[in-house]
């Protein structure tokens, strides 16, 4: 769990398997927010973000490699709770334009989590969660 969730969230225990969804939840919920922000709006962190993603949309197929690359730059870089990461970009439907990768996460507590990223057109970016809690 991330220090600003243990801090922002009163004190009360929990199973194991409540703690895990949590963090899982929470997990999720910062790749939804790190993958949806942009390079450079954070003065202080220039790298943090992602790069434009129109310009991604402008080099496909080929480019769809390169934000594989810089999704798991990111998420090795800015998520604390990561300690292995795989990102493998899918085919594009060309009926929908729409870039899909699968992100596989092995976090520092011993769990193995996937989650499926589309990307949009506009730039957005939703993460789902593909697979349950697993123990490593």
């Amino acid at each position: 769990m991330a220090l600003f969730d243990k801090l922002a969230k009163p004190v009360r225990y929990q199973s194991v398997e409540a703690e895990q969804r949590e963090e899982v939840d929470n997990v999720c919920l910062h790749l939804n927010s790190l993958l949806n922000s942009r390079r450079g709006v954070l003065a202080h962190m220039s790298d943090y973000g992602l790069p434009d993603v129109e310009n991604i949309y402008e080099g496909l197929p080929y480019s769809q490699q390169t934000l594989a690359f810089e999704v798991k730059k990111l998420i090795e870089k800015y998520e604390p709770r990561v300690r292995h990461v795989n990102v493998l970009a899918k085919d594009i439907n060309q009926n929908d334009c729409v870039i899909n990768l699968d992100i596989q996460v092995f976090l520092v507590s011993g769990l193995s989590l996937q989650f499926s990223t589309k990307f949009a057109s506009g730039g957005k970016a939703d993460v789902f969660r593909k697979s349950a809690l697993n123990d490593q």
